[in-house]
């Protein structure tokens, strides 16, 4: 309000951009899909990063996998889930990355970009890049066997 003409600005932070797919997951034992969502960032330089897996068995183990390539593997490996990463597939399995999912039903974790799991060791997120997320987890169904998640992917600026 200094005369004739005022101006304003604002910025509007949309949140991390992601694409579903491989969706639904297969049901596991609660008779649900499952499912892994991401909040954070887009930008490399931010490091922002948090995955989330809901719908989980109570008291089952889990981690997050990665990979910057998507496929279709149907029941990997006795699961009674379908794998949607492949190629070079990173798995969160460090200290306090193998998490329980409690009375919720649920885990997250929050992923450093500049430690990103692979086969080799750890490598740093780069701007352009790609990335897709799906987590694993412990199932019994009736018997004990694993699952897995829908999947997300996310690129990266």
């Amino acid at each position: 309000n200094a005369g004739n003409y005022d101006a304003w600005m604002a910025r509007y932070d949309g949140g991390l951009a992601t694409t579903r797919y491989c969706t639904p997951a297969m049901a596991n034992s609660t008779t649900l899909s499952a499912s892994v969502s991401a909040i954070g960032s887009n930008a490399v330089s931010a490091n922002d990063l948090t995955l989330a897996a809901g719908q989980i068995p109570q008291w089952s183990f889990g981690f997050f996998l990665t990979s910057q390539t998507q496929d279709f593997v149907p029941l990997v490996g006795g699961s009674q889930g379908h794998m949607c990463l492949g190629g070079a597939i990173g798995r969160f399995r460090g200290a306090g990355q193998v998490m329980n999912s409690g009375t919720a039903g649920s885990f997250s974790l929050t992923v450093s970009l500049t430690s990103f799991p692979q086969p080799t060791g750890s490598i740093t997120v780069q701007p352009g890049e790609t990335w897709s997320f799906q987590a694993w987890y412990r199932d019994a169904n009736p018997t004990s066997t694993s699952n897995l998640t829908d999947a997300l992917s996310v690129t990266f600026h």
